[in-house]
């Protein structure tokens, strides 16, 4: 468990209800009991667990986000019976969806809050090493690089164009990042999906990254979910079946400070453990979600209710009450 999400995350595990309050048994032996108020999510990394008929009631009860992960990805989640009665912000999406203009000013958006707080994680360590008296240039440049591509996207003409600057802005920051890490961890690049298909031997901090954005994207499904927004009907990202297109689109502004920013600092601090996620990844993968939960759900759940309102800003510009701003992180 971490913050205010209860893990599911070992064989055989069993979650039940007791005197009002959930239970977990491993065994027959009691690990954990959470009443409702505790816990804000309850989520399942493992298929060797079961639950019972009683902890779904309960947990619906009291809009509890329960989800259940396969791999680094959301499955499936607890969705009440009224969810999606309100029509009016799904018509809304759809009409955007069909707008070029609408669609192409969403999707800069996006990519410019995402490029701005990668220069902002950049630029962390640039003021950390200029304090130290020992400045490094190479990340001023990337920091400086990012800025532009910054100011580049809010000129893109079309969702394309958005998506392909980021890319370009991407390959930048990831530079970066390979400079901030021990050598010893062995990350050179991002992979793609498509990289690590094909790759034999993944590095952990690459694993790391895949395993906090799939928290990530947990968080920002529920905050699709609460605002009454489609996740299947995104702007930046290309509609496909069974793609939360929207949930990708959301996720871009989050991504460097929910995850690449604690996996960064953890990486520096505990290099040993993330060299050796691929060999220890059931042992490892408990580790890399508290440092993404604790992120999210700390300093009294900051990030977590941005990432909320965000989801709601995005709900209002749509229905054309408000107007998109991205998230920037001033730090």
């Amino acid at each position: 468990m971490g913050g205010k999400v209860a893990l599911v995350d070992e064989y055989g595990a069993f979650l039940s209800v007791k005197q009002g309050r959930f239970q977990l048994k491993i065994g027959g032996e009691v690990k954990w009991e959470l009443a409702p108020v505790e816990v804000d999510s309850i989520v399942f990394v493992k298929e060797g667990c079961s639950l019972s008929a009683a902890a779904i009631v309960l947990a619906n009860e009291f809009g509890i986000d329960m989800v259940f992960m396969k791999g680094n990805s959301p499955q499936a989640r607890l969705v009440p019976a009224k969810y999606g009665t309100t029509m009016l912000t799904w018509n809304k999406q759809l009409k955007a969806f069909e707008d070029e203009w609408k669609k192409t000013e969403f999707s800069r958006k996006f990519v410019e809050g995402k490029i701005h707080n990668q220069r902002m994680v950049i630029m962390e360590y640039v003021y950390k090493q200029r304090a130290r008296g020992k400045p490094m240039g190479d990340l001023e440049n990337i920091a400086f690089e990012l800025n532009q591509y910054e100011n580049n996207v809010v000129n893109a003409s079309s969702p394309e164009e958005a998506m392909n600057i980021e890319a370009h802005a991407a390959r930048i920051y990831w530079q970066g990042v390979s400079k901030l890490l021990p050598p010893e961890i062995g990350f050179v690049q991002r992979l793609t999906k498509q990289r690590i298909t094909l790759e034999r031997v993944i590095d952990g901090f690459n694993l790391a990254l895949n395993i906090g954005y799939a928290v990530l994207k947990k968080e920002v499904w529920n905050a699709v979910f609460l605002a009454a927004l489609n996740p299947y009907v995104g702007f930046l990202h290309k509609l496909k079946s069974g793609k939360m297109s929207l949930v990708f689109d959301l996720m871009e502004e989050f991504r460097p400070i929910a995850v690449d920013r604690p996996l960064i600092a953890f990486a520096r601090k505990e290099k040993e453990i993330v060299r050796n996620l691929p060999d220890e990844r059931d042992k490892t993968l408990p580790i890399i979600w508290r440092q993404i939960v604790s992120t999210i759900y700390g300093n009294e759940m900051a990030l977590k209710r941005q990432i909320i309102s965000q989801a709601r800003l995005l709900a209002s510009a749509i229905r054309g009450e408000a107007t998109y701003k991205p998230y920037k992180s001033k730090w």
